[in-house]
């Protein structure tokens, strides 16, 4: 699974687990100084592979892609009658400073904003670390070491490569429960060491940008709801995000690769027409689509809701994960459904 409208709030997994790790005797193992070294994040860009390598196949894709509403666009005006228009980002949980620095379009709408909504708000304040760190203490540990139940020898070790990557021990590996692991495993070693080195994603800028200019930040999720519904992935279903998060060794690194053109294209609704047969393993919608009601469809009624009173009093900017904007269920059509007029403007 490569693209998730939610990145956990963390530092980095390192500093969530610490205090567990530091009962279990493990956490000498979180400093490791190959945290401090950074190499590049660039896989292959699938779509790109796929344009040059099948072309009838990409044909077929880009056909289905445009077919799914509101697949291009990342800003949106929302407008109701007698309010100052509001609008909606689609943010993307990355470290790349292009994207953190935000499009002309973004900053303009963001200037103009008097409430800021993001999904979770002050997500590296004390209050917010703690309750994270007491939500995977409580739910994505198991000491019984079942986690990579289920996956070949050669998989586990790819696993545990992985995530000594990232800095994190190979003994702790296998308490960490397989929605947690999917989870994680979906975002490359290299972002994760960027994200745990402190460098900001494109979520944390806006919500800085909006504190630094005196505007009111508020959340639209709480950390148990958010964690909540990631927690609630199948077994069955992590475990294939794990299997496909390991495929090879750049598999990581080739769906983030893959993730950043899509974001960057400003196209991130054509993740929804990906096909196994077209794209490998990681963009099987089919085999996806109980993960893809848990956290994103379930959690676009939940926004929609708690921002409509914002969008309301009028001049909201409510950023959140980008895929909860396209298709039939995404924020973009629930919105019009309400009776908001919601015009792409970038």
């Amino acid at each position: 699974m490569s693209i998730h409208p939610s990145r956990p709030r963390l530092r980095g997994l390192r500093t969530t687990l610490a205090p567990l790790l530091a009962a279990a005797g493990l956490a000498a193992g979180l400093a490791s100084p190959a945290f401090a070294q950074e190499k590049s994040c660039q896989g292959t860009d699938l779509i790109e592979k796929a344009k040059a390598e099948k072309p009838e196949q990409y044909a077929a894709f880009e056909v289905d892609a445009q077919k799914i509403p509101n697949a291009e666009g990342l800003l949106w005006r929302i407008e109701k009658a007698g309010a100052p228009a509001s609008y909606l980002f689609g943010t993307m949980h990355t470290t790349e400073a292009d994207l953190v620095d935000l499009s002309g379009p973004v900053r303009e709408a963001l200037g103009q904003a008097k409430t800021v909504a993001v999904e979770i708000a002050n997500g590296d304040g004390p209050e917010v670390q703690a309750a994270v760190a007491a939500y995977v203490t409580q739910n994505a540990i198991d000491m019984s070491g079942k986690g990579l139940e289920g996956l070949t020898e050669a998989q586990t070790a790819e696993v545990k490569r992985r995530l000594a990557e990232a800095g994190l021990p190979a003994e702790a590996v296998a308490m960490l429960k397989p929605w947690f692991l999917g989870i994680t495993l979906a975002t490359s070693a290299c972002e994760l060491k960027k994200m745990a080195s402190g460098k900001p994603n494109v979520d944390q800028t806006v919500e800085k940008i909006a504190r630094d200019a005196g505007v009111k930040v508020v959340g639209l999720e709480t950390v148990e709801e958010q964690f909540g519904a990631l927690s609630k992935i199948s077994d069955e279903t992590a475990r294939r995000m794990i299997r496909d998060s390991v495929a090879t060794a750049s598999a990581s690194d080739d769906m983030q690769t893959t993730t950043l053109a899509l974001y960057r294209a400003r196209r991130v609704g054509w993740y929804l027409a990906t096909k196994a047969e077209t794209f490998g393993s990681a963009f099987d919608l089919t085999a996806y689509k109980d993960f893809l009601e848990d956290i994103v469809d379930r959690r676009n009624r939940l926004m929609l809701e708690r921002s409509k009173a914002l969008i309301d009093q009028g001049a909201a900017f409510i950023a959140v994960g980008a895929l909860h904007l396209p298709g039939p269920n995404g924020l973009v059509a629930l919105l019009r459904a309400q009776g908001y007029t919601v015009t792409k403007v970038w």
